[in-house]
């Protein structure tokens, strides 16, 4: 029988992971490249990016112009069934070569909920640059949030916290707001000798969004050391975090005790105590009992498994062929595009 091979990808905004295998559980190759979010870079770039990584890929391991059997897309921009069919539609273009022979498309909340528990059923809180969340029950029912930043009320990524933070700080200097250390706290980090410079930095690009998001580990140290105006936003992140928790369980209820609760990304997993602290308390009073899972391996491993569940019918197979990628996940390490 021909070797099938399986393709799993987590696309968020900064950084890409493209990773190949075997349905047999051979891990191939890893890939890490730059952000693909289709909002971000457009369908045509997602789709020159992915496609010159692959090859990459089959040429490194050796099988340059080999159809995948299922290519899984666990992808920041995808969170509608319109993102999902314009993503699938961009790689199947007309003249190009078929990429593989079936594509999956999920959002990149899927993959770490994949990573963190046997089935993928759980609830998925992210928090990094922005904010998404996902609960998935017994059943398949899902909920599912619209994401998209101010305009659908979000709160809690790394760019909504420091310019939070950095308002906190412009108000107080001028006398607009209580006394605050993250004007201090700020420009030692940032290398700015006055919150104006900063700002006028930032207006003129010189100082860009990642380095603005950077700003959130300012502000939640800031809070841990007892500042009260830094304390203000960490609550509202963690009622922002507990909101989208507490939506999810009622609408896609997930009857296991405890409920799996993974959190995703650098800022839900800042490595602050009492802020750890804070949050599972407020989780742990608006739900049912929970098991709280810091997602410690690459998102990009929960593309794959999906990709070897989508390519792999037989379960024996399919569950050692996920125990051999789990421990080869363990070891590997991206090589750079």
């Amino acid at each position: 029988m021909t070797e099938r091979l399986i393709v799993g990808i987590d696309g968020g905004n900064s950084k890409t992971d493209v990773v190949l295998a075997t349905s047999s559980g051979a891990l191939l190759g890893w890939l890490r490249t730059t952000g693909s979010n289709p909002q971000g870079i457009g369908l045509a770039a997602t789709n020159r990016l992915i496609r010159t990584a692959l090859d990459a890929l089959l040429a490194s391991a050796r099988r340059p112009g080999t159809e995948l059997s299922v290519l899984s897309l666990c992808m920041a921009g995808i969170d509608t069934p319109r993102d999902a069919e314009a993503v699938r539609g961009a790689l199947r273009l007309r003249g190009e070569r078929r990429i593989a022979r079936r594509i999956a498309t999920r959002n990149d909340s899927e993959a770490g909920l994949r990573v963190a528990t046997e089935d993928g059923v759980g609830i998925a809180l992210v928090g990094g640059a922005g904010v998404n969340a996902i609960g998935v029950n017994e059943r398949g029912v899902d909920a599912r949030f619209a994401a998209l930043g101010d305009i659908s009320g979000d709160f809690g990524g790394g760019g909504g916290i420091a310019v939070a933070g950095i308002g906190a700080a412009v108000r107080a200097e001028e006398r607009r707001g209580p006394r605050t250390r993250l004007g201090k706290a700020i420009l030692a980090s940032t290398g700015h000798r006055s919150l104006r410079e900063l700002l006028d930095a930032i207006l003129d690009g010189t100082f860009d969004q990642a380095q603005i998001g950077a700003l959130a580990a300012v502000v939640l140290a800031q809070s841990e050391r007892g500042d009260d105006v830094a304390r203000a936003i960490e609550r509202r992140m963690i009622e922002h975090a507990v909101a989208f928790a507490t939506a999810a369980q009622i609408r896609a209820p997930i009857r296991r005790r405890p409920v799996p609760i993974v959190l995703i990304g650098g800022t839900l997993n800042a490595p602050f105590p009492g802020y750890q602290r804070r949050l599972r308390a407020a989780l742990r009073a608006s739900l049912p009992p929970i098991d709280v899972r810091p997602l410690r391996t690459a998102p990009a491993l929960g593309a794959l498994l999906y990709a070897l569940d989508a390519a792999e019918p037989r379960l024996p197979r399919r569950r050692s062929a996920e125990a051999d990628l789990r421990a080869a996940f363990r070891r590997a390490r991206p090589r750079s595009a």
